[in-house]
């Protein structure tokens, strides 16, 4: 059986534009162990891994592409969601808004069906040579994003509750039959050191 592992990236430095930010001391510990798991999960086992290409993403899972001699690959199809701000809401209320409300959102920001509309193309792709190949296939990306492609591309269910109880960094694993089924679906951020919840 193969596998869709998304990871959401380590915790990472406040300074820089949102694009450069990079891990901070605990984010490097987090990544360490992180790709420790995978490692050991998917030893012998052919992995391709696709990541957003914010720094933060990059450098998440930049050791276990040294330890397979993976190449990572970067998609902007795994970018975060431009959520947009507000004086009215707080980033969480607009969050909450865009989860039950596909169409909802703020000046400057993007509505979940809009981003869904631009990654549709690539996400497609994705998932399509996914479903041919026999490798496991390791997604790197951001909360709000990861759930967005878990709900709208996987038919899982993914909500703001979800949403609230993510991580970072965070693992959700799916697991496929040989007729491109979902056979099972789960979290698991054991033995990942210094977990991040807000």
């Amino acid at each position: 059986m193969k596998k869709i592992t998304f990871i959401r990236h380590g915790k990472a430095a406040m300074e820089g534009s949102d694009r450069e930010r990079v891990l901070d001391a605990d984010g490097i510990i987090q990544a360490t162990s992180l790709c420790k798991k995978i490692k050991d999960l998917f030893e012998g086992k052919k992995v391709r891994i696709i990541s957003s290409p914010f720094k933060r993403a990059l450098q998440t899972i930049e050791k276990l592409s040294l330890d397979f001699g993976a190449n990572i690959e970067k998609s902007d199809a795994l970018e975060e969601i431009n959520i947009g701000k507000d004086k009215q809401l707080s980033k969480h209320q607009i969050i909450e808004k865009m989860w039950s409300d596909e169409h909802f959102k703020v000046e400057n920001g993007s509505s979940q069906s809009e981003h869904v509309k631009k990654i549709k193309k690539d996400i497609t792709e994705i998932l399509e040579n996914f479903y041919k190949s026999d490798y496991n296939l390791v997604l790197v990306s951001h909360g709000n994003s990861i759930g967005i492609i878990l709900k709208y591309f996987l038919n899982t269910k993914f909500t703001f509750n979800d949403w609230k109880n993510i991580s970072m960094p965070d693992i959700y694993f799916l697991e496929f039959n040989e007729k491109n089924k979902i056979i099972d679906f789960k979290r698991d951020i054991t033995g990942i050191e210094k977990v991040f919840t807000i």
